[in-house]
């Protein structure tokens, strides 16, 4: 089935700037508008190291995107799941050789359902999130795999006994480890709804109301990525930032009725895609 045209009730715009401390921007971005597909990875690691993982990441995802256009959404669940723990086994692999002890990248997804208009997947490693401007309010889409997050989630007591620093120390991340776990969501999608892909040199900066202030005034994908901008400068930027901005336009496209053997075949790889590890250990 041909996607061309599919995606355009989406309109986007991004922004990536290296801040006002850091001397290399360790951040990446994807925007494949034509595909409804759209990522942003920070590095990790400082200089060089942290620039490479980024952009390795972003690189299998646009090849995974390139290779599966006008599939089902099974398919391209699959084949971006598999890019991922490909990509993570050669960050792995290049920071062995380069002898770089802490290159890694966060990475989120956001991936318009190609039969669904109505329907999106959002993956995330990391704490690079996805936020959600629904009915005049701002929701957090993903949940930071940061030891705070995760021991809030068990004994909030504990967490808040947490230091800031070791609060935000990442449990998961590309590169970080042979074996990788992506988190996956599907996401409800409306005309009107605003959607925010940014590193944590934006939401660290601004906050979640500084977000939801911009949201409230500015009405396009453009003005809100340029405000964001701003407002991090404005406020030290003392980290990378990045920002990938969304909307949603009416009318939406009709579902797809795909033939029984597709579906078969897409609710299948859908469920195999998050079970499949197989360049974990490469």
């Amino acid at each position: 089935m041909s996607s061309e045209g599919r995606f355009n009730y989406i309109s986007s715009a991004a922004v990536t700037d290296a801040g006002l401390v850091r001397k290399h921007n360790e951040d990446s971005f994807l925007a494949l508008p034509e595909r409804g597909a759209f990522a942003v990875a920070d590095g990790m690691g400082g200089g060089q190291d942290g620039e490479v993982a980024s952009k390795m990441v972003v690189d299998a995802l646009r090849q995974a995107l390139e290779d599966t256009s006008g599939e089902s959404p099974g398919v391209c669940k699959y084949a971006l799941q598999q890019a991922l723990h490909l990509v993570n086994g050669q960050v792995c692999r290049y920071a062995r050789e380069h002898q770089y002890s802490a290159m890694g990248s966060t990475v989120v997804l956001f991936m318009a359902n190609p039969w669904d208009a109505e329907r999106a997947f959002c993956c995330h490693v990391g704490d690079s999130r996805l936020y959600c401007f629904h009915n005049d309010e701002l929701f957090q889409v993903t949940c930071d795999h940061s030891l705070g997050m995760e021991l809030r989630r068990q004994d909030a007591e504990k967490a808040e006994r947490l230091s800031p620093k070791l609060a935000r120390s990442l449990t998961r991340s590309i590169g970080g480890s042979a074996m990788l776990a992506p988190e996956w969501q599907e996401v409800a999608v409306t005309a009107g709804d605003f959607f925010l892909l940014c590193s944590d040199g934006v939401y660290g900066e601004l906050g979640e109301a500084g977000l939801e202030q911009i949201f409230r005034k500015l009405k396009s994908p453009d003005e809100i990525v340029k405000s964001l901008k701003d407002k991090v400068l404005q406020y030290g930027a003392s980290d990378n930032l990045t920002a990938v901005c969304l909307e949603v336009k009416a009318p939406l496209p009709d579902k797809i009725q795909p033939d029984s053997e597709e579906q078969e075949e897409s609710d299948l790889l859908l469920k195999r895609a998050e079970e499949r590890i197989d360049y974990a250990r490469r």
